[in-house]
């Protein structure tokens, strides 16, 4: 992951620019973009700090935290290859939250300027832009809204459902494709993490999953969503 993959060589057919930038402005954002490899846990861009441009993900997965009272981090949005961070906010605004890499990462990073430029020179991709925004949000705000209501065994089926929306599962055995420790699900719930571990353990005597150290196997996908089908999720 050390070499830089050229946008006509990358195989992300989730990449907007891709999908929706001429060949020439391909070229011209290929010139001025700049690719960054994280690790598991690199902050890519830190709570407070200036927003200088965003980021799309080509390689890897990540999740965005906020800080609440006490410090306690939440995650508020997971996302992964095609997904663009750093988005809500715009020039001179200071990021509201932060972004962490959950597993090895590769970002491509367009500076504001730049992306200036990128939108004023191709509509399509600005509207795709704001289409990805609103469904961000969209879900976001129905998540919060759904997790004020549920108990905690339902905010542990959602989480792993939700999961799953976004990063996928094995096709041969159902494992989720990330590895997330009892405590990030407890701060993508608002649970802790010793509830977490409690209701997978439920989860596993009633065979709706498999636990495979940090990884999780769904059996009965079924069974998860039972549990929270009054809700409207899946």
């Amino acid at each position: 992951m050390n070499n830089k993959i050229s946008c006509k060589e990358c195989n992300s057919d989730a990449c907007f620019i891709k999908q929706q930038c001429s060949s020439d402005w391909i070229d011209k954002i290929e010139f001025k973009k700049i690719q960054i490899n994280h690790q598991a846990e690199d902050c890519i861009f830190r709570e407070g700090g200036y927003v200088e441009g965003i980021y799309f993900i080509q390689h890897g997965n990540a999740k965005i935290v906020a800080r609440g009272a006490e410090n306690r981090e939440l995650i508020v949005r997971l996302a992964t290859v095609g997904h663009v961070l750093g988005h809500r906010g715009s020039r001179d605004d200071k990021y509201p939250v932060s972004a962490i890499a959950l597993s090895d990462t590769t970002i491509c990073f367009i500076d504001n300027d730049t992306l200036y430029d990128v939108f004023m020179n191709n509509p399509k991709l600005t509207l795709l832009l704001v289409e990805f925004y609103s469904r961000e949000l969209r879900k976001t705000e129905i998540r919060m809204k759904y997790l004020t209501q549920m108990n905690v065994k339902e905010k542990i089926a959602e989480a792993l459902l939700f999961i799953k929306e976004v990063f996928g599962a094995d096709d041969d055995d159902g494992t989720l494709n990330v590895s997330l420790t009892r405590q990030e699900i407890a701060d993508l719930t608002g649970v802790t993490a010793e509830q977490v571990s409690r209701e997978l353990g439920e989860f596993e005597k009633k065979k709706l999953i498999i636990k495979k150290g940090r990884g999780i196997k769904l059996i009965d996908e079924k069974g998860l969503y039972e549990i929270v089908k009054k809700y409207g999720v899946g």
